[in-house]
């Protein structure tokens, strides 16, 4: 089970920083976005939907 999960979290992770790639995001924060948390990944993704 918890592989299972660690696999979806990474899969969720890389989406996300292939979508932030897409928009021309490659850091954040002065940081890189694999060092970034799923959480914080899904902030920066959610903010530039809505143009903040």
């Amino acid at each position: 089970m918890t592989d299972t999960l660690t696999k979806g979290y990474e899969k969720k992770k890389n989406d996300l920083i292939g979508k932030l790639l897409d928009l021309g995001i490659f850091k954040t924060k002065n940081r890189q976005l694999y060092e970034l948390s799923l959480n914080e990944l899904e902030d920066t993704y959610r903010q530039l939907l809505q143009g903040s």
